[in-house]
């Protein structure tokens, strides 16, 4: 599922457990970057080209996910890709 210039799509990488991922939505470049210690949940940062989107993180077994304009948190009980499309309020 690349977009027509074989930029990935939401659908085409991986949550990662380290580092950053890339990926397009909307002709935009966004990068879900991982973050946290060895010692908390997993958390990650998603960026809309360089602009901070939204906290991405896993609680009681749910993956949430939080922005600050509008203020809103989504929670899903185990799809990652669902929490990032629902803070950006694409569809997939």
């Amino acid at each position: 599922m690349t977009t027509p210039d074989d930029r990935p799509t939401i659908h085409d990488i991986e949550l990662p457990t380290e580092g950053e991922a890339t990926f397009w939505q909307g002709g935009v470049q966004h990068t879900l970057r991982a973050d946290g210690t060895e010692d908390a949940e997993p958390t990650w940062a998603l960026h809309a080209e360089e602009a901070l989107v939204a906290h991405i993180g896993r609680r009681e077994g749910k993956f949430t996910g939080t922005n600050a304009e509008p203020s809103r948190q989504v929670v899903s009980d185990d799809d990652w890709r669902q929490v990032v499309l629902d803070v950006t309020g694409e569809d997939a």
